[in-house]
């Protein structure tokens, strides 16, 4: 099967497209018997030359979240050559809170201009950001997301696929914790989670822990806003800075426990990342009983969004963490492995196939393989 991505992240913000696109393009490669590209979602409203002939070659052409404007069109175009075109998106943009960097795109239908001289303004778009999402839904062949909410919202509109966020171990094999002292609790995302630190759950029982237990450190990995919610004395909270993709398992080596805090129907649309990362770097964790995690309770702690249960938890893992550390690098830590994206790229390849065999489309697993390209990873 030969696959083309199309990323949506930009430089500065490179995530999302890390876990959706270059991750399954690395692995889909190294099985040697598929292949797959990663290309812009520039270069896909406008192919030229190489990137041209990449998406001529594709059976799969994966199209990452923006399906808006020009894109509707390259997609509609490559739908004529009897590409099958797969939408895949991994956000409530219907839910997105306004605490979000993109609430005044998609739930307000504003982009701001800037203009000569500094001066800008913002201009309304038509159709709205979310009815052309939709529109594009409907287009494509088949869309798929991390969270079976997610599939949910959308099934009325779209052929939806559940289909989880695989981890490329590579990345977390050869790091190690730095020396600190005390217990480092950590946490890392951006604004668009500052609700998830509701003050009436695990934000009051960090409050308690933190008078409770003296040696204990918060550490915030990302925006300060989410370090300035936290009703924390400073000396007991540590604010780190965003940190590229490449450069976020470092920081994570340093968390004693781990944290993933949910809070609303935003936030219950997330995917099982936090977690799981937690488990393949044997970090114990305690997170909100919600739906992305609730598969994976039987290797943490799930509580209730309640500031008594979440203090009662990480109580008992402050006192007794080797214990706990010890578990982590148990069952959480062989299952956590079990869902790297190579053990299951078959997997991610028999959605394609289903959603093809939805279609009408013959079997992708016997087409040729797409001409060789280096895979741009941002």
């Amino acid at each position: 099967m030969n696959v083309v991505y199309v990323y949506a992240d930009t430089k500065e913000e490179w995530n999302c497209s890390e876990w959706r696109c270059s991750i399954p393009v690395r692995a889909i490669r190294r099985t040697k018997r598929h292949d797959a590209a990663l290309i812009s979602i520039l270069d896909f409203v406008n192919p030229k030359g190489r990137t041209e002939a990449l998406l001529e070659a594709a059976d799969v052409i994966v199209v990452q979240r923006n399906l808006f404007g020009p894109v509707l069109q390259a997609i509609r175009h490559w739908k004529t050559r009897n590409k099958l075109v797969i939408a895949d998106f991994d956000d409530a943009y219907h839910l997105i809170p306004s605490t979000a960097k993109n609430y005044s795109f998609w739930r307000q239908g504003l982009v701001w201009e800037q203009h000569q001289g500094g001066a800008g303004k913002w201009r309304k778009i038509e159709p709205h950001p979310l009815k052309q999402f939709e529109f594009g839904l409907r287009m494509v062949h088949g869309a798929t997301a991390p969270s079976k909410l997610l599939c949910e919202d959308f099934s009325a509109v779209a052929n939806m696929h559940y289909l989880p966020n695989y981890i490329d171990l590579e990345h977390y094999s050869s790091v190690h914790p730095a020396a600190h002292e005390g217990i480092y609790i950590g946490w890392g995302g951006s604004l668009s989670h500052v609700q998830s630190f509701h003050e009436d759950g695990v934000a009051r029982a960090l409050r308690a822990l933190c008078k409770e237990r003296p040696n204990v450190r918060i550490v915030i990995q990302g925006d300060k806003r989410v370090y300035d919610k936290l009703p924390i004395p400073k000396r007991q909270k540590i604010l780190r800075p965003w940190v590229p993709f490449h450069r976020w398992p470092q920081a994570l080596a340093d968390f004693d426990i781990g944290i993933a805090p949910l809070h609303g129907a935003y936030d219950q649309r997330r995917s099982w990342i936090k977690v799981l990362e937690y488990m393949v770097m044997k970090i114990p964790w305690v997170a909100s009983n919600g739906a992305p995690y609730r598969e994976l309770g039987r290797y943490g702690w799930l509580v209730d969004n309640d500031s008594n249960a979440w203090l009662r938890i990480l109580l008992d893992m402050v006192d007794h963490l080797e214990a706990y550390k010890q578990e982590a690098a148990g069952a959480p830590y062989v299952f956590g492995i079990s869902q790297s994206v190579d053990a299951n790229v078959e997997s991610i390849l028999d959605v394609f196939e289903d959603i093809a065999e939805e279609c009408g489309f013959g079997p992708l697993r016997a087409k040729d393989k797409l001409p060789d390209e280096q895979v741009m990873t941002g």
